[in-house]
């Protein structure tokens, strides 16, 4: 099921879809419970300096994905920026990877807020090689 259906009139592809992931990280990065945007995303989990994110269905490809880290207080030492690091479209997951100005992995800090876009692809694109 599409989550946005209405979306492919916006897009030079046919069937993608754009997910969006929004919180505010707790204690030391952690995941709250109830993430501020989350359609089409089962979990979010914290490993390390990473997050785990599971979608609710699995796609045919990734197309790109984007985000930013606003930091509760700013400074150079905490994660300032956030990039795709690992994507398995057809199962359904991603990694992102907070870092800090010198691309360093860092997990969030207390109260930074993150947010992140994933386009996906739900159907065969008939150009795809």
């Amino acid at each position: 099921m599409s989550h946005y259906p209405s979306q492919d009139g916006a897009d030079a592809l046919v069937g993608t879809e754009q997910l969006d992931l929004v919180f505010t990280a707790g204690t030391a990065g952690a995941v709250p419970s109830a993430l501020t945007y989350s359609t089409g995303i089962t979990s979010v989990t914290l490993s390390t300096n990473d997050y785990l994110v599971v979608f609710d269905r699995g796609y045919v490809g990734f197309l790109n994905g984007f985000g930013n880290v606003i930091q509760a207080s700013p400074s150079t030492s905490t994660a300032n920026s956030v990039k795709v690091t690992a994507v398995d479209a057809g199962a359904g997951t991603a990694t992102i990877t907070p870092q800090k100005p010198d691309g360093t992995p860092l997990h969030l800090a207390t109260g930074d807020k993150l947010s992140f876009t994933f386009r996906f692809t739900a159907l065969n694109q008939p150009n795809a090689s």
